[in-house]
C-alpha cells in the first residue's frame, strides 16, 4: 500500500473520493488489490464514513468491485474489455457525425474554437514536456468531450465520460508512446477540419480511423504486458 497524504477536513467526502480515484486511476493500487476501509481511514486520517462513500461512487464508477464477504478490490482492465471500451466510444462519436449530417446538429464554431485550442494545447505540451504532463492533463479526454458537445446529449455526454474511466490506460508509459500520441494528434487536426470544411464522409472516416487505431494499438500492447493492467 503507499504512503498516503492525510486530509484535511474542508470538503471532506469530495477530497477521500478524489484521492482514492486519482490513487487507483495512477495504478498506486494495483489491479485486484483489496481495499482495507480501515487502513485507508488510518492513512488518510479521516473516518470511516467518507471512506465507505468513497468506495460506492468508485464502484458506481467501475473502478471497484465489492465481492460479498469477502472485500472491496480494484477492477482489472483486460485487452476485451479495451474492446468493448472503444466500440463504446466509436458508436457515440459516430452518433454525433450522423447528427451533423443529418442537420439536426450544427458545428458550433465556439466548440470547434474550443477544440483547436485544446489541440494546440496538446501537440505543444507532447513536444515540449514530457508525455506524462499529456497524460495527466486529460487533454485527450478533453478534447472527446468538446466533440461531443456537437451533439447536445448531456447523458450521452456522461455515458462516454464514464467509460473513460479507464483512461489510467493512458497513464502506462509503456502501452501509450510518443509516436502513438503524436499520431492520434495528427488525426485530432484532421477532425478538426472535417468539421470546418462540413465534409461529413471525412469526418465520418477520421473518427472511425481515430478510434479503431487506438483500439488495435492499446489491445496488442495490453496483451503483450500479460493480459491485465
Amino acid at each position: 500500500m503507499p504512503n498516503l497524504i492525510r486530509i484535511d477536513n474542508t470538503n471532506l467526502l469530495e477530497k477521500t473520493y478524489g484521492i482514492l480515484k486519482e490513487l487507483i486511476i495512477k495504478r498506486e493500487f494495483p489491479p485486484e488489490h483489496k481495499l482495507s476501509i480501515p487502513e485507508l481511514s488510518t492513512q488518510l486520517g479521516v473516518s470511516r464514513t467518507p471512506i465507505r462513500d468513497a468506495l460506492g461512487r468508485l464502484e458506481k464508477d467501475g473502478l471497484i468491485k465489492t465481492v460479498p464477504k469477502v472485500g472491496t478490490f480494484v477492477v482489472g482492465v483486460s485487452a476485451e474489455n479495451v474492446l468493448d471500451i472503444m466500440e463504446t466510444r466509436l458508436m457515440i462519436e459516430l452518433w454525433v457525425v450522423e447528427k451533423l449530417a443529418a442537420g439536426k446538429a450544427e458545428a458550433s464554431p465556439n466548440i470547434i474554437a474550443n477544440m483547436e485550442k485544446i489541440h494546440e494545447t496538446s501537440v505543444y505540451i507532447v513536444n515540449s514536456s514530457k508525455l506524462e504532463n499529456y497524460h495527466e492533463g486529460d487533454y485527450n479526454l478533453h478534447f472527446h468531450m468538446e466533440f461531443l458537445k456537437l451533439g447536445g446529449n448531456k447523458n450521452i455526454m456522461n455515458i462516454y465520460q464514464n467509460s473513460m474511466n479507464y483512461r489510467y490506460l493512458a497513464m502506462k508509459s509503456y502501452l501509450i508512446t510518443k509516436e502513438m500520441v503524436l499520431h492520434s494528434l495528427q488525426q485530432h487536426d484532421r477532425i478538426i477540419q472535417s468539421l470546418k470544411e462540413g465534409s461529413h464522409d471525412d469526418l465520418r472516416q477520421v473518427v472511425t480511423e481515430h478510434l479503431e487505431d487506438a483500439k488495435i494499438r492499446l489491445y496488442k500492447n495490453i496483451n503483450l504486458n500479460g493480459g491485465l493492467i
